[in-house]
């Protein structure tokens, strides 16, 4: 798994799931916070599908937060305000990136909630596509 899908995966994650496995690799392994948890603000670009142009949708509240594992640096940012999640990410990151014991397992998680969230997308999906109106049907 390459790094932007890791950043991808770990931005959507479930805070519950990746926080905890943050806490077992603390638990052996020093970890150098480079950059605290902290909230900002940035844009978030749309794709017009009609149009194929991109343009600015809205400010979106985010957290990032950077770590150290040895040489390592891992870097986390996530929506909303939530230090925690922040932070675990780039712990995630990091042992990822630095060969940690647990890096199979993180990978594991982070591929679990790939398919989770693409179920979740399916069911908005089939949600959605009940609202769709054939326009052939009513001439």
């Amino acid at each position: 798994m390459n790094r932007d899908k890791r950043f991808e995966l770990i931005a959507r994650a479930d805070s519950e799931r990746i926080c905890k496995i943050a806490e077992r690799i603390l638990a052996d392994t020093a970890v150098e916070v480079i950059k605290k948890p902290v909230g900002g603000m940035i844009m978030m670009r749309f794709r017009d599908t009609a149009e194929k142009c991109i343009f600015n949708l809205g400010e979106v509240l985010v957290t990032e937060a950077e770590v150290r594992i040895g040489e390592e640096l891992g870097y986390a940012i996530v929506m909303g305000r939530d230090p925690e999640a922040a932070l675990a990410g780039a712990i995630l990151d990091a042992a990822v990136g630095s060969g940690h014991p647990l890096a199979p397992e993180i990978i594991d998680l982070l591929r679990s909630e790939e398919g989770r969230l693409k179920e979740e997308l399916q069911k908005t999906w089939s949600e959605v596509a009940t609202t769709k109106v054939d326009f052939e049907v009513m001439a």
